[in-house]
């Protein structure tokens, strides 16, 4: 016999798998639009899927400063370090099928990288131990970027981009660079992913940016996510300056138009320009524990060893990472902490992702602001989780058992 109770909670159930239809987040649409009318961005657009469904996809304001056309949910941006995830995962592909090793020493495969030093003139000295293919994803080479390394090494570590020629030559200019600490002492975020692009294409015997397409990009059906988008593309321009008066970012511009539409290299770091669409594609089968539409790019046991905090407490500090994702902890919402856990990170120009398999969730936001901000990403997560939150009554929560 059915009772009422249980065809309420039949009813129930059946409400929360079917998800959210588009546009039901009302919460993280009013703050969007608030960024746009507050002009801290000249335009942004985000898409959030729960169950695998589209639960959220929206674009506010222009494209670009220099016109009024308005932005669209299907914009090519460039995405920066939000390529580090992609290349993690295209390296633990390698190291699934063993044509790879994770303690394998980098020098395997670029040479360059037998001989490593750590510091600058008379503190000069030989590394301790050789740098790994673990060190590499877990950002513990001691290699730096130019940005966040001390003022004497930020032209050393900026040359490598600089310089013409392709993967194979830089990755061997970057062997050549002093470290800025010892291999596995402390997590020092810089350019170990951009190495890593070069250890693919020694392995795999193709270009970089061949094999993300044959391994990831087809087969996900990322038809708009690669290193060099179509010469007619309309930019959404990077801009920088203060809230209302934001401009064109003319240095950014300027090396757009010389290499970054045409990099001289493919940079497994920050490389890829990517849309909405295809970025929640591979979100989704990582979400899925390495599945998405029949498709398997990992096993269940690689993605769930990747999203595993793999920092170690000696280093005192509050990071903590996986194998190209960061861990983020929990926020708080108006029904109680959401997201504890979750795998995350964004890139340079303000855009950010994060996966939620608790909630059978995913979030991107792409905008293209610079420098980083921090606080609108903090944001971006915090409005997305409370969105979800207010839409999902805590009792359903409780019966279907989503804990945050």
């Amino acid at each position: 016999m059915i009772t009422p109770l249980r065809l309420l909670l039949a009813c129930m159930a059946t409400w929360l798998l079917a998800g959210h239809s588009a546009g039901d987040l009302p919460g993280l649409k009013k703050w969007m639009q608030q960024q746009v009318e507050q002009g801290k961005v000249v335009g942004c657009s985000a898409q959030v899927t729960q169950r695998g469904e589209t639960v959220f996809l929206e674009a506010f304001g222009a494209r670009t400063p220099a016109s009024s056309e308005d932005l669209t949910t299907d914009q090519i941006a460039r995405v920066y370090s939000m390529t580090k995830a992609i290349t993690s995962t295209a390296v633990m592909q390698l190291i699934e099928q063993e044509r790879l090793g994770i303690d394998d020493p980098v020098s395997m495969y670029i040479p360059e990288f037998a001989d490593m030093t750590v510091g600058l003139g008379d503190t000069a000295q030989p590394a301790r131990r050789q740098i790994t293919i673990r060190d590499l994803l877990m950002h513990t080479s001691g290699l730096s970027y130019d940005f966040s390394a001390p003022t004497p090494y930020k032209a050393i570590y900026e040359a490598p981009f600089q310089a013409g020629g392709n993967l194979a030559d830089a990755a061997a200019k970057m062997g050549q660079i002093p470290l800025v600490c010892e291999p596995g002492s402390r997590f020092e975020y810089g350019i170990s992913i951009d190495v890593l692009g070069r250890v693919i294409e020694v392995v795999s015997g193709q270009t970089f940016g061949t094999y993300l397409q044959a391994n990831l990009f087809e087969p996900l059906g990322m038809t708009d996510t690669t290193f060099f988008p179509p010469d007619d593309l309309k930019p959404m321009h990077i801009v920088i300056g203060p809230p209302g008066n934001l401009q064109i970012d003319q240095r950014h511009e300027q090396a757009r138009l010389d290499r970054s539409l045409k990099p001289s290299f493919e940079s497994g770091g920050g490389g890829l320009w990517s849309t909405l669409h295809d970025y929640t594609r591979f979100m989704q089968a990582m979400e899925r524990y390495g599945e998405l539409d029949g498709v398997r790019i990992l096993k269940p046991k690689t993605v769930a060893f990747m999203t595993q905090n793999q920092l170690s407490p000696a280093f005192k500090s509050d990071q903590r990472f996986g194998l190209g994702f960061g861990l983020a902890a929990p926020v708080q919402t108006s029904r109680g902490p959401r997201g504890g856990g979750r795998w995350t990170w964004g890139g340079a120009a303000s855009t950010y992702f994060f996966i939620d398999p608790k909630q059978d969730l995913t979030a991107i936001f792409v905008t293209q602001k610079f420098p980083f901000d921090f606080a609108l990403g903090e944001e971006f997560h915090r409005e997305v989780l409370e969105s979800i939150a207010v839409t999902t009554p805590t009792t359903v929560d409780k019966l279907m058992g989503v804990t945050p």
